[in-house]
């Protein structure tokens, strides 16, 4: 088997982890530049000065063992980008002592520069593989990197278009960012190769989110949802509000996306999001995203094919109906998009008296950005 390139991270360190192809060693080391590849993180420079060498794991064991060393890499680069990184004024010449080994300068691409306030470059970007299933691999990053420096100040997913217009993963577009007020955001977002853990300016990008909802065409309008922290790391942070379309017709292509992805980004981020649709004056669907998703009815007209996989049972005489939708890769965006819409207009729903109550975690403020109402 071919060996894969290494992706190297610089973390400065006088404590660190020695891996080989052949086991694991642990040792204490004064040597700066770490190599994260398929054998896990490996020591370049200086020999350790002292180590304990462990049999070789075997099966399962490697995998778990080597995804282990990938969260423990990623939370000490999170650690070091955040707590001691200073980027100075963000020019080219403050960054590039920083962009050693794996790291690399995000330079202001043309059509990002009435955004960047004069500067060159607006991040330094660490890139991190995501093995296996990507949903499940982003959230070991997730939680590691969470327990070495704090709960994120905010959550959720870009969408089928992310920041600055960059595609997103097939799979979904899941981030967490931590962020110090007018100042700069430490970001972890899944990539078309894999993840990524970015230091960039706070300005930048919140002002590009804004200009992207105020100017932009829908089809390239940010998508996904936000989950901030109502604390005082976002004070003074603006999340744009969801766009409504019109027309029955038009539904179907912002909701499909919104939904094929929904419980990978949930699970990927280990937070659950919920939204209930009002026709009028009542509850119609109930939308529930964590590590599956479900989808709740209470139906005066719709009648439920159970051949779909609409169940029901009944809480203090009402009738609710549930269908489980899938979990992470199961979803069926553009057929239950369909069958949501059928659902509406059975009901008698308006299109212009449908509105929506979000639910999300205590403590935050959830925007469904991406649902269409």
């Amino acid at each position: 088997m071919d060996e894969q390139p290494p992706v190297i991270l610089y973390l400065p360190a006088a404590v660190g982890i020695l891996t080989a192809i052949g086991g694991i060693r642990l040792t204490v080391m004064a040597s700066q530049r770490f190599d994260l590849h398929e054998g896990g993180v490996v020591h370049q420079g200086s020999r350790p000065a002292a180590g304990l060498r462990l049999g070789r794991p075997r099966g399962g064991r490697v995998r778990r063992a080597r995804q282990g060393r990938l969260r423990r890499a990623g939370a000490a680069g999170a650690g070091r980008l955040w707590r001691e990184t200073d980027p100075g004024d963000w020019s080219r010449e403050a960054l590039e002592p920083l962009a050693g080994g794996g790291a690399r300068l995000v330079p202001v691409a043309e059509h990002e520069r009435r955004h960047a306030g004069g500067r060159e470059v607006r991040g330094l970007a660490f890139g991190l593989p995501l093995e296996g299933e990507p949903a499940r691999a982003f959230r070991g990053y997730a939680e590691a990197i969470e327990a070495a420096i704090g709960p994120a100040d905010s959550a959720g997913s870009h969408g089928p278009t992310g920041p600055w217009y960059e595609p997103s993963p097939d799979w979904g577009a899941p981030f967490l960012r931590w962020r110090r007020t007018g100042a700069r955001s430490l970001e972890l977002r899944a990539t078309k190769a894999g993840a990524e853990l970015c230091l960039q300016p706070a300005e930048p990008y919140e002002e590009w989110r804004h200009a992207a909802f105020e100017w932009d065409e829908p089809s390239q309008l940010p998508g996904g949802f936000v989950i901030n922290a109502l604390n005082a790391a976002n004070e003074g942070l603006s999340t744009p509000g969801a766009r409504r379309v019109s027309r029955w017709a038009a539904l179907p292509g912002l909701l499909a996306p919104f939904l094929r992805t929904l419980p990978a980004e949930t699970y990927a981020i280990g937070r659950s999001v919920g939204v209930t649709a009002i026709g009028g004056n009542r509850p119609v669907l109930a939308i529930r995203s964590a590590d599956r998703l479900t989808v709740e009815g209470w139906f005066t007209y719709f009648v439920p094919d159970e051949g779909l996989g609409w169940t029901q049972r009944t809480e203090r005489t009402v009738r609710l109906w549930t269908l489980d939708a899938g979990g992470p890769g199961e979803v069926d965006g553009d057929g239950l998009a369909r069958h949501l819409v059928e659902v509406f207009k059975a009901e008698k729903v308006s299109m212009a008296k449908l509105r929506k109550v979000v639910h999300g975690p205590d403590g935050a403020h959830t925007v469904l950005i991406g649902l269409g109402f």
